[in-house]
């Protein structure tokens, strides 16, 4: 995999995310102290002590791994190194880079599972030292560390010579993949993840619809859908690197790569494949077998997404009907009692729930929901979240940044067609701040 001739839009939007998470809203906060020297790292690091020098790395540097040479953070350091810059440590001299995992050696957050993933990368005249608090932390310290190396204008590898301790301010930092348009071979699919890897990203949304062979119902998938092995090989492959490979099934609203089938048309809301009936036992079980099919095939992954997306009708079919009138109070209870079946339903298979906590809910009716669900957007207004916050429920921040009417995304201030926009790094930004203004309290960015 040669990172070197892979460029993807998704990319540049994790980069976006990142940037805007750890920069902040104002543009001066963009030039840290590593960038007003030159370096680049994304997500910035929580503290960064400069020392004067710049220190050269070329192929006479050996690495020393005190956690194996089968160990993830040596392997992709090793790679990265070759794939990125062309760099392979021989060994010949006596510079050495040296990694480490040791519990303590930075305590940058009361959560310890943002402490886990932190780390010490100390760059220094003929040693550097990468040392993680957990597995997780040296990995993402050795990402910090192939993101440092830079050419100088004699063409030699050069690092800062400094200490950086850093550690993650969110502990679930996902990035989406639909698939809804188009398929990606697994090869890629592997290569994007170590790219996501690459800025830290640590949970990937996989929405599958019908690119998954779904062995209960087989009719759904598309030809050449991923099969069950294929899932089961990138979710180890995801996980290897500490990410996350998190089913997201869109139900029972989008699910006309299922309801289009005539085996299913049955299930119908009403007379549209959108959406499926929320109060017939058949399609709830329709529902399960598919988020059954997704955690088989996603093996040790502890999340799973429920997405309750744009659930417009719910309450309107004639079986909902007769348990009480499509109404406004109807329709959010309608989406608390699906929610709280998938709950239970996921945690018998020990996976968390995450779902877009959103229209048709009510604010009143959050107090009904399970207090360690997950809300997918921090959305809404203060009420919504300050019912939320009373039942200890967190969400992830979520902000898209696909393009509008563009190709690629709009990142930055743009006047085309007649509007003017800020650009998707703004609105990050905006979305955030709103959220945490509004009493929101995050435990991961989407």
């Amino acid at each position: 995999m040669k990172f070197r001739l892979f460029a993807d839009a998704v990319i540049i939007s994790l980069i976006a995310v990142s940037a805007a998470f750890a920069a902040g809203p104002t543009a001066g906060g963009f030039l840290t102290p590593l960038r007003a020297r030159g370096y680049s790292l994304i997500p910035a690091p929580q503290k960064v002590e400069l020392g004067a020098r710049d220190i050269t790395v070329d192929c006479t540097w050996a690495v020393q791994s005190r956690v194996g040479t089968e160990d993830i953070a040596y392997r992709r350091l090793v790679e990265g190194a070759g794939e990125l810059h062309g760099l392979s440590f021989e060994g010949t001299g006596s510079g050495k880079v040296i990694l480490a995992v040791a519990a303590g050696t930075v305590k940058g957050a009361q959560d310890p599972a943002l402490n886990e993933q932190g780390y010490i990368l100390k760059i220094a005249p003929g040693e550097i030292t990468v040392t993680g608090n957990a597995p997780a932390g040296l990995f993402y310290g050795v990402q910090s560390l192939l993101q440092l190396l830079r050419r100088g204008a004699d063409s030699r590898l050069r690092l800062p010579e400094c200490t950086i301790s850093d550690w993650p301010a969110l502990e679930l930092r996902f990035v989406h993949w639909d698939t809804k348009h188009h398929q990606c071979r697994i090869e890629t699919l592997k290569r994007l993840i170590d790219w996501h890897a690459f800025f830290k990203a640590n949970a990937i949304a996989f929405e599958i619809e019908d690119k998954y062979e779904f062995p209960r119902h087989p009719v759904i998938g598309a030809p050449g859908a991923y099969t069950k092995a294929e899932m089961i090989e990138l979710t180890r492959y995801a996980a290897e690197r500490h990410i996350q490979l998190v089913p997201d099934i869109q139900a029972p609203s989008h699910m006309a790569y299922a309801l289009k089938h005539k085996e299913f048309a049955h299930l119908r809301a009403d007379g549209s494949n959108y959406q499926a009936c929320m109060c017939d036992p058949e399609a709830i079980k329709l529902i399960f077998d598919l988020y059954q099919d997704m955690i088989d095939a996603t093996p040790g992954v502890k999340y799973f997404l429920v997405s309750t997306d744009e659930v417009y009708y719910a309450g309107i079919c004639d079986k909902c009907r007769k348990k009480r009138p499509y109404d406004e109070a109807s329709r959010s209870q309608a989406w608390v009692d699906f929610a709280k079946q998938a709950h239970a339903f996921l945690n018998e298979r020990g996976r968390r729930q995450i779902s877009w906590v959103e229209y048709p809910l009510l604010a009143r009716d959050i107090a009904q929901l399970p207090p360690d669900l997950i809300n997918g957007v921090m959305g809404g207004d203060g009420e919504f979240l300050a019912q939320q916050k009373k039942i200890g429920l967190r969400q992830l921040a979520y902000s898209s940044t696909q393009g509008a009417e563009f190709l690629f995304p709009d990142l930055f201030p743009v006047k085309a067609r007649g509007r003017e926009a800020q650009g998707r790094l703004y609105e990050i930004a905006r979305t955030v701040r709103e959220g945490l203004a509004a009493g929101g309290d995050p435990m991961g960015s989407f």
